[in-house]
């Protein structure tokens, strides 16, 4: 069981709604994640740009390919990809 001053002890341990408040109103924990949201903003950014560029070379290759193939067959060559 436990006594008045073992509950003395917890309560002066454990943190009170006022402590969490303060803590979670403090302005640094804001910059920071508002800091790691950006961040993150900037990488899926990038990921999009990379992912669009792919696309495009993939597009020009396929066309660079096709003019090969037509030149190859008119010139009488085999183009084994």
């Amino acid at each position: 069981m436990l006594t008045s001053n073992d509950i003395k002890q917890l309560s002066a341990v454990l943190a009170t709604k006022e402590d969490l408040k303060d803590f979670y109103n403090k302005s640094e924990m804001d910059i920071k994640f508002n800091s790691l949201l950006t961040s993150v903003d900037n990488l899926a950014n990038k990921f999009v740009k990379y992912h669009e560029e792919q696309i495009v070379l993939t597009h020009k290759l396929e066309r660079i390919e096709d003019w090969i193939k037509k030149a190859a067959g008119k010139l009488g060559l085999d183009y084994n990809p």
